[in-house]
């Protein structure tokens, strides 16, 4: 138990480090984005949000590996590893104009300013204004005024986890990763698991039998990342605009954002294994998967189709309005990822370094101890 909380300060501490507060701060307040309603929210939030889930699944690609050499039997390595991913300055912002928002035909329209937004990942300042009205006969009555989110000015996404190798037959490494279940923010949580094989190939080549530096292996692996983050959007959102709120703050307390994080990838590797020092590189590929969803209930405004009186009740609230995938931009087979990095052993100590290029390129850091 002494252990287990000790681990958790220090993967706790390296989210603190690398993450700025004001990330919290703007996740925790994605739910105003659903006064836009539910099929708008979907095309912010996916606009807003990708870069942050791309660079996560980026980031679970890495740190599986510090030498192509695998263990002899029974041997293992047990490593603290914190991985960066790099997002690039053309996801750091874009335009809502491109999204398609509003709904003409339902007399849904809305007026947005002018420039570009940030996504999670841009600059700290407040993105264009939307103002959303309804068509009342002939009459466009304002439901709803809000500013896009801000960015964080934090444009990488770190992700620090503890990792098992385990050495077995014929040169095959066991593979296990794992984040405990961190709170963070405000009724946040985020952790994650993994598991993978390295296989060394060097035993079924003649040829690199003979070189005693050179190691060549084959690995793939699989890391699943869960967060939740807290929400709090409530009907006084709307005062401003609404004729009748219906007060039951209640009903709303159950509302959280949650984002489900994949990766599967698979590498080539190859190391000059050296007393000292270990070269290694690694050729492969990867592909990440996201899902975004919003639970719970969120006040929304409705125009009484009879008086044109705009009410926002429980009966107009949306309940479990986001359910998304988001696309993944980078790592695919027909983009290699290419990696290069160094580690150092003294006795059985480990220290390594490591850089992945790819369009969310990676930065990699791990300390660990080595037995066999």
């Amino acid at each position: 138990m002494k252990k287990n909380s000790s681990l958790k300060k220090l993967i706790t501490f390296s989210f603190i480090m690398l993450i700025s507060s004001s990330l919290f701060a703007q996740f925790g307040q994605l739910g105003q984005i659903l006064s836009t309603g539910k099929d708008d929210a979907e095309k912010i939030l996916e606009a807003y949000i990708s870069p942050y889930a791309n660079g996560m699944g980026a980031g679970l690609s890495a740190g599986w590996y510090n030498t192509a050499k695998s263990h002899k039997l029974g041997g293992f390595d047990v490593t603290f590893t914190l991985n960066a991913a790099i997002i690039p300055t053309s996801d750091k912002t874009y335009n809502p104009a491109d999204l398609n928002l509003g709904d003409p035909g339902s007399g849904l329209t809305v007026d947005i300013g002018p420039g570009t937004s940030q996504t999670a990942a841009g600059k700290n300042q407040t993105g264009q204004q939307l103002n959303y009205y309804q068509d009342f006969e002939g009459n466009n009555i304002q439901i709803a005024q809000l500013n896009l989110p801000k960015g964080t000015g934090f444009a990488y996404t770190p992700v620090p986890m503890v990792q098992l190798g385990v050495g077995t037959v014929k040169e095959t490494d066991i593979i296990v990763r794992y984040s405990p279940e961190l709170d963070w923010g405000t009724g946040g949580k985020v952790g994650l698991w993994g598991v993978g094989v390295k296989h060394s190939i060097k035993q079924w080549i003649p040829a690199l039998k003979r070189l005693p530096v050179l190691e060549m292996s084959l690995m793939g692996g699989y890391t699943k990342l869960t967060s939740t983050t807290g929400l709090n959007f409530q009907p006084s959102f709307y005062e401003g605009y609404a004729d009748y709120i219906e007060e039951i703050p209640s009903y709303y307390d159950n509302q959280e954002m949650l984002l489900d994080v994949s990766n599967i990838t698979a590498n080539l590797l190859v190391s000059a294994n050296l007393p000292i020092i270990c070269i290694y590189g690694g050729v492969g590929i990867s592909s990440s998967t996201a899902n975004l969803q919003l639970n719970g209930n969120y006040p929304f405004p409705e125009v009484d189709p009879t008086s044109g009186q705009v009410n926002v009740t429980q009966g107009s609230a949306l309940s479990d309005p986001v359910d998304i995938s988001i696309k993944n931009s980078d790592g695919s087979v027909t983009k290699p990822r290419l990696n290069a990095g160094f580690r150092l052993k003294l006795a059985v100590v480990t220290l390594h370094f490591d850089y992945t290029y790819a369009n969310y390129s990676i930065a990699t850091a791990g300390l660990g101890v080595t037995l066999r």
